[in-house]
């Protein structure tokens, strides 16, 4: 058994079933139970309703440029509650632009895992949503549908009604959205949230020591990533210097780290979590078929973190210092994504 299916058997034993025994020696069917959380959940992801998120990347100042910035949404629906047992699709739509001006990237930027030694494309809509306690399990699957590789909880669930002006928005969804709201030209100071705008916030715990694959050079969409190096070892590597890392900033050494044989391959797993995140993750490299691969782990039961956000500084010569405390993320519901697509100013 995976570390994934240890944590997810363990998830399930802490589920809980509420049965109504019936009068006059009869039992009546079970009935499912369902959190003030999970009810929340559901106003925004359960068929006819839709859970939107958002996808961006917009300019801290100025004016953004179409082929180099977007502001996107995808949204998924539940057709039947997983509060009956077992879990259900919720697959998301294709990227959607919301800014008149910026067309939604030509092409969908993909996350790869490792999984029991190969290389697997994680699919950007596929999902699996089940009830877990309080608790909801969300299950990513690869592109072809056949492989569970990530499974996440979503926990501390919190809905949050939307009123008033739209650039007057709680501090917490203004540091989530960032740049859309650090960047003054960019909303409207007089459009307001639409009736029944609302997000739920939330929080993640990933289910299991969760393996993913990265472009080391050019950029790539398919189980072939750019190698750090092909014809050779880690062990090379590490004895020509070091591996470094332009994202991290540093040069791995073998003491950096350890070495072993971890999900099926040789694997070094450094011992300090790279910085600058707002998950606590480590930087892999791994050996296959020939190749080193570069990658990062997030190990079993870290809270995943959301966005890092803007704050101005009158020593920073950019204007403004990055934080990387955010511990949680949002949905929205389709009340407040139009509200945001109604103040644009672009």
């Amino acid at each position: 058994m995976n570390s994934l299916e240890k944590c997810a058997t363990m998830f399930f034993a802490l589920s809980v079933m509420v049965t109504i025994q019936g009068c006059g020696g009869g039992s009546s069917a079970p009935t499912p139970y369902v959190s003030a959380a999970q009810k929340d959940f559901e106003t925004f992801a359960l068929s006819p309703s839709a859970s939107y998120v958002l996808d961006w990347e917009l300019p801290y100042t100025g004016v953004p440029q179409p082929g180099t910035h977007y502001l996107t949404e995808t949204h998924a629906s539940l057709a039947v509650s997983p509060s009956n047992g077992s879990s259900q699709s919720m697959n998301a739509s294709a990227p959607s632009s919301i800014a008149a001006t910026l067309p939604a990237p030509a092409v969908a930027s993909v996350t790869r895992f490792l999984i029991n030694g190969k290389i697997v494309v994680g699919s950007n809509s596929l999902k699996r949503v089940g009830y877990l306690g309080d608790a909801i399990e969300v299950d990513t699957l690869s592109e072809d549908g056949n492989t569970t590789v990530e499974k996440r909880m979503r926990h501390g669930i919190v809905k949050v009604p939307l009123s008033g002006a739209v650039a007057s928005a709680p501090t917490e969804l203004a540091q989530n959205l960032n740049s859309l709201y650090f960047n003054p030209a960019l909303l409207s100071a007089t459009a307001t949230w639409k009736s029944g705008a609302a997000y739920l916030r939330y929080q993640q715990l990933e289910m299991g020591d969760c393996y993913t694959v990265i472009d080391y050079a050019a950029a790539t969409t398919g189980s072939l990533p750019t190698p750090v190096a092909s014809n050779t070892t880690i062990a090379v590597l590490m004895l020509k210097g070091g591996i470094y890392s332009s994202a991290d900033a540093k040069t791995y050494k073998s003491t950096d780290g350890v070495v072993g044989v971890v999900n099926g391959v040789n694997m070094f797993v450094a011992s300090a979590a790279r910085p600058n995140l707002t998950t606590t993750e480590y930087r892999i490299y791994f050996e296959l078929n020939g190749n080193v691969y570069d990658g990062s782990l997030i190990k079993a039961n870290t809270d995943v973190g959301g966005n890092s956000y803007p704050v101005a500084s009158s020593t920073a010569t950019s204007g403004y210092v990055l934080n990387y405390s955010q511990n949680y993320r949002i949905l929205f519901n389709q009340a407040a994504v139009d509200s945001i697509h109604a103040a644009l100013t672009f």
